[in-house]
């Protein structure tokens, strides 16, 4: 097994982790710690296909510029995928810094249906 196919291994496992993370938070109704999770299931996905390409990002804003330059802009997918994405990038800050900010079980709802379909499309 080469070192992309092992790293490819890997980040989809730690994605499913976080997405079934996120539905064991939904159930529980930690939404905001779902919202959490729900954004790394879909960065990790994201950074998966990136590997399986040959490219690597070191920050987070990078991971967002491509799935809006390489992925949406290309057709790769919907427009309405990279608007989830880029919202749940937005969202994930605010459940985890903005105190005047808290999910609600109807936020997290949509957002896990989002990330499911997103990470369907990649």
């Amino acid at each position: 097994m080469s070192y992309n196919d092992q790293a490819i291994k890997i980040m989809l496992k730690k994605a499913n982790e976080k997405y079934l993370s996120a539905s064991d938070d939904y159930k529980s109704g930690r939404y905001d710690s779902c919202i959490g999770n729900l954004y790394y299931a879909a960065y990790q996905t994201v950074t998966t296909y990136m590997i399986s390409k040959g490219q690597l990002a070191k920050k987070h804003t990078h991971v967002r510029a491509f799935v809006n330059r390489e992925l949406a802009r290309k057709g790769l997918i919907t427009r309405e995928a990279a608007k989830v994405y880029n919202q749940l990038m937005d969202d994930r800050s605010d459940a985890d810094y903005n105190f005047d900010i808290i999910f609600d079980r109807t936020d997290a709802k949509v957002m896990m249906e989002g990330v499911k379909a997103f990470c369907d499309e990649i």
